[in-house]
Parts: C-alpha cells; sequence; structure tokens
C-alpha cells in the first residue's frame, strides 16, 4: 500500500504536507512538499551515485511550495467566478496549479502547463483532492514554436494565467512573446508577480505588442500554515501585483 503522506518523483521520494486554501466561497485542499530544503538535500546527495549536476538542477523543486504570487491569484479567480465558467483557461507554468485548481472548480477547461516532471503527479493528487479534471502538458512556454503547436491544438483560449514567471531577466522579454503566440482578439490575460525588478521590461513588451493593462495590488499571507487562509491582519502578508492584460 502507497504513503499517502509521500509522493514518488523522477528520482526522489517528498514528505508531503497538507494545507487548505481559500479562494473567494472555496476551500482547496493542497498537498506540497513538506520541505524543500530537504527535497534539495535528498536531489544533492544523488550527485554520490553518478548523478550529474545539470539534472540535479533541473529537478530542484521549487514549484512544490506555495508561492504567494500563486496564492494571490487564485484568490482572485475565485472572486471572478464569471471570468471561469464554460472558458478554456491555459496556466503557464503551473507548478502546484492552486489557479488551475480553482478555475476547474469553477466549471471552466483547464490546461496546466509546466515542464518539471514531478509536477504531473502532484497536479494528479491535488486534482484528485479536489474532484475536478486538469490536463498537464510539459511545454515550456519560453518555446514560441511549441505554444503555436498548442495553440492550434487548442482553439480559442479564453484567458491565460500565470504567476512569479518572471524570475530572471530572459524570461522577462521571453512572456510577451509568449503571451503574443497564445492571445487571439478577445484572449485575456492575467498575471501576479511579487513585484520583481523585471515586471516593467514585460509589460512595456506587452503593450508594444498592442495589449492594455490593468493593475491591481492585494496583500496575501505569506504563511502556510492553514489558519492563514482567514483575513487575520495580524498575521505577516505580501504585496502581489495582478495584472490584466487584453487585446482589442
Amino acid at each position: 500500500m502507497s504513503d499517502p503522506t509521500r509522493l514518488q518523483g523522477a528520482r526522489i521520494s517528498y514528505r508531503l504536507r497538507r494545507i487548505c486554501e481559500a479562494a473567494g466561497d472555496l476551500q482547496i485542499p493542497l498537498d506540497l512538499i513538506a520541505s524543500i530544503d530537504e527535497a534539495v538535500d535528498e536531489l544533492c546527495a544523488l550527485g554520490d551515485q553518478g548523478v550529474d549536476s545539470a539534472e540535479i538542477l533541473r529537478l530542484t523543486p521549487y514549484f512544490g511550495t506555495l508561492w504567494p504570487s500563486a496564492r494571490g491569484l487564485a484568490r482572485w479567480l475565485g472572486e471572478h467566478p464569471t471570468w471561469l465558467r464554460g472558458q478554456t483557461v491555459l496556466e503557464l507554468g503551473c507548478g502546484l496549479a492552486l489557479p488551475s485548481l480553482v478555475a476547474a472548480r469553477l466549471g471552466a477547461r483547464v490546461v496546466a502547463l509546466d515542464c518539471h516532471p514531478d509536477v504531473p503527479p502532484f497536479l494528479a493528487r491535488n486534482a484528485a483532492l479536489s474532484q475536478v479534471q486538469v490536463e498537464v502538458l510539459q511545454v515550456d512556454w519560453r518555446e514560441p514554436a511549441e505554444l503555436a503547436a498548442l495553440q492550434r491544438e487548442l482553439g480559442e483560449i479564453d484567458l491565460i494565467v500565470g504567476s512569479d514567471l518572471i524570475y530572471e531577466a530572459e524570461l522577462a522579454t521571453s512572456l510577451p512573446v509568449a503571451l503574443d503566440t497564445l492571445c487571439r482578439p478577445g484572449t485575456r490575460a492575467l498575471l501576479a508577480d511579487p513585484g520583481r525588478p523585471h515586471l516593467q521590461t514585460t509589460v512595456n513588451g506587452l503593450e508594444r505588442r498592442g495589449f492594455t493593462s490593468r493593475l491591481e495590488i492585494r496583500a496575501v499571507p505569506s504563511s502556510l500554515e492553514d489558519r492563514a487562509v482567514g483575513n487575520d491582519p495580524s498575521k505577516a502578508t505580501q504585496e502581489v501585483y495582478l495584472l490584466a492584460f487584453s487585446r482589442p
């Protein structure tokens, strides 16, 4: 019998913890990695077994925690169910895919993209907890050719979402190209970011491609404790920038 407190990845077994996230009227159960540091230590130990450093770096499981930007994006989606019901939603760099789970719970058809090989089993587990279906594809959103093929396969995409995607300068210039490839007139994109230095580069790149933007800033709890799902003002919070883009 499998251990419900662990999940087997491509190279290591992850110890899990479960939290419950609020998003509008929804409560979303979510299994995540109990300790990223512990998982990284286990991966690094594979070097003694001949696994090269590039493979260890590729498998570093930063996807396995809930970042504040994903929390802020998921909460926004939960408060705007009319954006989702009956829509086709695509999440870029989904990681734990909390926004995808919220969208699916609210009646969207959801496709989630991520390159890490351990994302699909995590997403399958969490989708089962929420009793929803989310299709996960190992597609690199930095590759326009892969996205163009995906766009042709999916047809009309109503909403594209992503959180904390531009943590490196190269990603800030790649993201406008990705959205330009995926978006047709009427497609909307909603991005969440913690205010990283390269955010304005992405905004400028999208505006040059004819997108208009609207900004909302909100504070979300930075703690992963279950009690952080409420609105207790005494809890530590972090500001998240929510940018809605559209192309006329």
